[in-house]
């Protein structure tokens, strides 16, 4: 069984990595998706904590659900398991450049779909199907750029919601830590 699904993973991976590579367009396409993409979560969520006051502790629920998925759980895990990047291993093409580093699980994709799924949970639904989206673009760019299997990025994404909603669950215990952050920021005249 393990078998058979590595190999659907190493199919699907050398069937988009030729895609990616088939044409400097589409190479470009997505390093934009798979490398640059990332970097509209901090405006996002800036923005979004100016948006109203309500809007503050959404911004922080979020974000902390994300990066304890990303810098804590996906840490971890990547750690243990230490699988090596697709194209350390497999012959796939890398023509952007990344440091091998673990692969399992996609630290992009964990924070991505905690942060997406942190948002439905707190009602912000279309903001929500928005990183959800963008969450799930840059996965496939990031597949075709042979930096993650399938399976990496399926990892992540599970990761990610979990985490999320996990933090949503201990919300009323979080709630006393981000009224303390918010009235910091106030005092910090960045609220």
């Amino acid at each position: 069984m393990i078998e058979k699904l590595l190999s659907i993973d190493k199919t699907w991976l050398r069937g988009l990595n030729h895609f990616a590579n088939s044409a400097s367009g589409w190479q470009r396409i997505f390093e934009f998706f798979g490398i640059y993409l990332i970097y509209a979560v901090p405006v996002m969520l800036v923005l979004l904590w100016f948006w109203s006051a309500p809007a503050k502790k959404i911004v922080l629920r979020a974000a902390f659900s994300g990066l304890l998925a990303w810098l804590v759980v996906a840490n971890i895990f990547g750690r243990i398991i230490n699988r090596p990047r697709p194209f350390e291993t497999n012959g796939i093409h890398e023509f952007v450049f990344h440091q091998p580093t673990y692969s399992f699980p996609s630290d992009h994709a964990t924070f991505l779909f905690a942060l997406g799924f942190s948002f439905y949970l707190s009602g912000y639904k279309k903001l929500s199907f928005g990183v959800l989206i963008m969450a799930t673009l840059m996965a496939i760019a990031r597949m075709g750029l042979g930096f993650h299997y399938p399976s990496d990025l399926a990892a992540g994404a599970i990761l990610g919601v979990v985490i999320a909603w996990i933090i949503w669950l201990f919300d009323r215990p979080l709630n006393y830590l981000y009224n303390l952050l918010i009235v910091v920021a106030k005092k910090l005249r960045l609220a």
